[in-house]
């Protein structure tokens, strides 16, 4: 694959990290538990010094197409190029609202990037720092797709667009605006949700496709995790690379989703008088394939609303969950514990107090540049 050289990229990266240490970034606000709040010693809190700063990119206007619309007979109908998700047999009113704009989508795809924002969950739309859309992105949607929908240049897809990691010019490009993965929605649904996702993207491979970069927050995390997990498992791209960056990735407990049980693991960094912890789930099985696989979650652990048990997936290391995590590097797979509530890390732009957005940024979507950048060849 044509990227940037990865010497060009660290010489990028030694400046920034300079910056970093002079004080460029804010450093973190609030006041955490006492006993929670100093670093053991494997380093559990040590990753927000870690970080690098990213330059933004250039905001993009795009059309979110519906993958089953209506046409003019109020008919749904399949969308051309999304054929995928109504073979796998979701309901129409489901897929209806899964919306995905084609931001690139060259002849020759040396790498595949696909973004999701996390549940639409109220009338209005929901912005996002992964995929760069605004609160109020669907406002002009009708029956067959969104047009118009601008893609901020600070959102972690127009700083990769734009760092050329992943040529435009080579790399297929794809946001998904509402994913429609809706937490509640029985398991057979999501299963077909997820197969419809994962054929469709597995149609987007060419002979020369070396690289695949998955990114999701909220249920979006939770369905970029789930479509690893299916790629992973066709040896026909065992020769492809997987990257996956979670932000915050909430999987249904009570349904077994990804492997996640009742078993609570506590935030090591949560703030004062907060609950936050994440369930916890054995990876290890999830994943018995991980040649050229490679995670990184990000989690906060707040319940996404109150007492619904609705919060973040957590692995973690030996026989049984511990009541406080760590954070985790087990070369494949790498998670790292933050403060930020569930909304601040799907979109560090918007929600913290503008004294905090620096380093909500650094610790969500420039940690995922960083860690990305070191394991790119």
């Amino acid at each position: 694959m044509v990227r940037t050289k990865r010497v060009a990229r660290h010489v990028f990266s030694r400046l920034n990290l300079a910056l970093l240490l002079t004080g460029a970034l804010a450093g973190c606000g609030g006041t955490l538990e006492p006993d929670l709040s100093a670093p053991g010693p494997d380093g559990a809190l040590d990753a927000h010094a870690q970080a690098l700063t990213y330059p933004s990119g250039s905001s993009q206007t795009v059309v979110s197409r519906r993958v089953v619309y209506k046409n003019g007979s109020g008919a749904y109908q399949a969308a051309a190029g999304f054929e995928h998700f109504r073979a796998a047999g979701a309901f129409d009113g489901a897929l209806h609202n899964i919306r995905i704009a084609e931001v690139d989508a060259p002849g020759v795809r040396e790498a595949l990037v696909i973004m999701s924002a996390g549940q639409k969950i109220s009338s209005s739309g929901h912005s996002s720092g992964v995929t760069g859309q605004s609160s109020h992105w669907d406002a002009s949607c009708d029956s067959v797709s969104c047009p118009n929908v601008s893609l901020d240049s600070r959102s972690l897809a127009m700083k990769l667009r734009a760092l050329g990691w992943f040529p435009s010019g080579k790399t297929y490009l794809s946001v998904v605006n509402d994913a429609n993965f809706d937490h509640l929605f029985d398991s057979d649904t999501k299963q077909r949700i997820v197969n419809g996702f994962s054929n469709w993207l597995q149609a987007q491979v060419r002979p020369e496709t070396r690289a695949i970069y998955l990114a999701g927050s909220s249920r979006g995390g939770c369905l970029m995790m789930r479509m690893a997990q299916a790629l992973r498992a066709n040896t026909a791209l065992d020769g492809i690379d997987i990257y996956v960056s979670s932000f915050d990735g909430v999987c249904r407990n009570s349904q077994g989703e990804l492997g996640t049980f009742d078993s609570k693991i506590n935030n090591p960094v949560r703030p004062w008088g907060t609950f936050y912890g994440a369930w916890a789930t054995n990876l290890t099985a999830q994943f018995p394939r991980r040649n050229r696989l490679h995670i990184f979650h990000v989690v906060g652990g707040q319940e996404v609303a109150p007492a619904t048990g609705i919060r973040a997936f957590s692995a973690y290391a030996g026989s049984t969950p511990p009541s406080k995590g760590t954070n985790l590097d087990w070369g494949w797979y790498k998670q790292t514990w933050v403060k930020w509530k569930h909304k601040e890390i799907g979109n560090p732009y918007s929600d913290p107090s503008a004294s905090d957005q620096a380093q909500a940024v650094a610790d969500t979507v420039d940690a995922h540049l960083t860690w990305l950048d070191a394991r790119l060849p």
